[in-house]
């Protein structure tokens, strides 16, 4: 059995368009679904009670944050399942999974931390602004998946990078165990401290899986961790402001216009242009 954990902020248009995405694309593969969230404004606050309202998913578990760092340590440990996956509000679930959780399970065997669903051999690019691109040429593999070393590979190489919330599947003990070695204030200082605590652990497992091709990639049209190495909006920006007073005027980002965006996907991050409806219904609204 798998939870699935996404922490959110400012982002409710966003994380319905996740949602949605896990809808048609994950069915009935997830155990429960926690959201964090928090908000900076009542504008804010307002698109959180209205997608709460739609019910997208019939096992969402709704949060709202009150201390961070309390709080998500809280949902890992929490976590009633075997495992549990981080996704964060701005990813997207672009092809659909055909193999039931229980089959993931057993590819996270005792050398494998984590089974990522945003790497495959088909993410050889590794910043989407760039041209930077690294095969994956060490690995072994079966009829459903691959699993490699990350030791292999330079750890700002994201098939070196075996800490993520971007759809990475972990044992909740071994995630929570690197997760409270050191403090951290926000999600990207948990996932630098993490990722450190992992790498100087002697213990720790050196194994990644995977599908043979990623399954879901993120979306960094803006940023609401105000990092000032966080890189977004370069192509397509969209404001959460922006996106918030379009969900409170009815409008969605339309999962089914945004076809073109999941067409040969090599980058586990990467700016596409959005595509709106009308909420049905709401038209007239």
């Amino acid at each position: 059995m798998i939870d699935l954990f996404i922490p959110s902020k400012n982002r409710a248009m966003q994380l319905r368009f996740l949602l949605e995405s896990v809808a048609e694309n994950m069915p009935s593969f997830f155990n429960e679904i926690k959201i964090l969230y928090t908000y900076t404004d009542d504008n804010f606050k307002e698109g959180y009670e209205k997608l709460i309202n739609e019910k997208i998913l019939p096992n969402i578990v709704w949060q709202k944050e009150e201390d961070f760092l309390q709080d998500f340590l809280q949902c890992i440990e929490s976590c009633k399942s075997d495992y549990i996956c981080g996704m964060v509000d701005d990813c997207v679930v672009y092809k659909r999974v055909s193999v039931p959780s229980e089959i993931v399970e057993e590819l996270i065997d005792d050398e494998v931390l984590c089974f990522s669903l945003r790497l495959g051999l088909n993410t050889e690019l590794q910043n989407y602004l760039e041209s930077w691109k690294i095969k994956l040429n060490k690995y072994r593999e079966n009829e459903i998946g691959i699993k490699w070393n990350y030791s292999d590979y330079e750890r700002r190489c994201n098939y070196g990078y075996p800490i993520s919330l971007d759809g990475h599947i972990y044992r909740p003990k071994e995630l929570l165990k690197f997760s409270t070695k050191r403090e951290f204030d926000s999600l990207r200082s948990w996932e630098a401290n993490t990722v450190y605590s992992c790498g100087t652990d002697q213990s720790a497992k050196k194994h990644i899986a995977s599908f043979k091709q990623s399954i879901l990639f993120s979306i960094p049209c803006n940023c609401v961790q105000y990092d000032e190495t966080m890189v977004s909006g370069e192509v397509y920006s969209y404001t959460e402001e922006e996106l918030n007073k379009r969900y409170l005027n009815n409008e969605v980002i339309s999962f089914w216009d945004m076809q073109h965006a999941f067409q040969n996907v090599n980058c586990t991050h990467n700016e596409v242009k959005f595509y709106f409806k009308k909420l049905q219904g709401e038209e007239n609204a």
